[in-house]
């Protein structure tokens, strides 16, 4: 091989070039990673507003559910009762009624008597076909309501006032004009 004196001579591999002489003992360090601190703290703060929101709507959803069915659930328990005559379920819609208080001509009505007098009814006058609430009344004291119930058995039409009162959170049936 020949070396020509006019042509500069390259530095072996790996030895800086330029003439900077390496440090001894020094190894380069990666760039130091990027925090992610922000991050984490958004997702934070964004994972807080989910919970205090999901929280909030459920506390709304008990409040103004318990707050509509106190409003409606005369009306509710009078239609599942007549529900449940019409499938001539008894057993069923005597469970609406109150049988600590309710009579019938002034003989506690027990659920022997109901069950015999409905299906005697059944027997004379036809099935129920339907019946909804035509108007419902909550009584000033929200313990004691009135619901007016529009009846059809037989082909004929008929108007049932039901008297409710509360107890706990369920109405029960403790006067009926009709069945």
């Amino acid at each position: 091989m020949y070396n020509d004196p006019n042509q500069s001579q390259q530095p072996p591999y790996g030895q800086p070039q330029y003439g900077v002489p390496p440090v001894p003992g020094y190894v380069p360090q990666p760039p130091p990673k990027k925090s992610l601190r922000w991050l984490w703290i958004t997702l934070g703060i964004v994972g807080g507003l989910i919970v205090l929101a999901c929280g909030g709507c459920a506390i709304a959803v008990y409040v103004f559910g318990v707050n509509i069915f106190n409003q409606t659930g005369p009306a509710i328990v009078a239609t599942q009762y007549y529900q449940a005559i019409q499938n001539q379920d008894y057993t069923q819609a005597y469970s609406y009624i109150d049988p600590a208080g309710a009579s019938v001509g002034g003989q506690s009505l027990t659920q022997t008597i109901f069950t015999t007098g409905a299906q005697a009814i059944d027997s004379q006058k036809g099935k129920v076909t339907s019946a909804a609430p035509s108007s419902f009344h909550i009584n000033s004291d929200n313990v004691t309501a009135t619901v007016a119930m529009l009846v059809t058995r037989g082909g004929q039409s008929y108007t049932v006032n039901l008297d409710l009162k509360k107890e706990g959170n369920d109405w029960k049936i403790i006067n009926a004009d009709g069945i």
